[in-house]
């Protein structure tokens, strides 16, 4: 049984909402969708770090996961233009949702719409993703990691400035963005392959963690 936190505000949307265009203008589906979007900004189903728990929604509203999946889509699609990628990005990494397993990392991308401009972005790169293992799972190279970064960063000069804070013996191998996102992908690569779960040390990654690393570079 739901308990909905805010009922008086939940009832007027929906009310709004069906006489928005009369009362016969909503399908049934477009209704299912709006319900779930008025749960979802009641802070209904958030996990304790803050995400959507699919499975959660799924015995709630007795539907598969993968319907859960298709209303997500639907719900980011129509209602929410939060669509920064690269932000959803640095927040998978932020909370440790990926593996690194020799060249290859897999992101646990839970939302289908970010999972899908994901696809699209290495599609563009002429990269190859592996979504077979499941739906929520993206797996690239840490060569396409890099060109993916790459292409997001653009124009940017935060690389420079982080450059110039970095050890001399750091600037001997660190001059540019290349380089900078070419020992970024190296050493994110190699700093979580310990199967004791213990980072190995790395020179950049003792200068700046990869997340603090990420945001200062993506920054506005």
């Amino acid at each position: 049984m739901l308990n909905i936190n805010n009922k008086s505000q939940f009832i007027d949307k929906l009310i709004n909402k069906l006489l928005e265009n009369g009362f016969d203008f909503l399908s049934l589906k477009e209704l299912k969708i709006y319900i779930f979007y008025l749960l979802l900004e009641d802070g209904q189903f958030i996990n304790d770090e803050g995400d959507i728990d699919f499975h959660e929604v799924s015995l709630v509203l007795k539907i598969s996961e993968a319907k859960v999946r298709n209303l997500m889509y639907e719900v980011e699609l129509k209602y929410r233009d939060n669509h920064d990628f690269i932000q959803q990005l640095i927040s998978i990494i932020e909370k440790g949702k990926y593996e690194v397993i020799e060249d290859k990392v897999k992101f646990a991308v839970h939302n289908p719409l970010v999972k899908q401009h994901f696809e699209y972005e290495i599609r563009k790169l002429n990269g190859v993703s592996d979504g077979s293992f499941a739906k929520h799972i993206v797996t690239i190279s840490t060569t396409t990691f890099e060109k993916l970064l790459l292409k997001l960063y653009g124009d940017s000069t935060k690389a420079d400035e982080i450059i110039r804070e970095l050890s001399e013996e750091l600037k001997e191998k660190i001059v540019d963005k290349e380089s900078l996102f070419r020992e970024f992908t190296r050493e994110f690569g190699k700093s979580f392959l310990s199967t004791s779960g213990e980072r190995s040390a790395n020179l950049l990654f003792d200068f700046i963690d990869p997340v603090t690393l990420l945001k200062r570079l993506f920054s506005d």
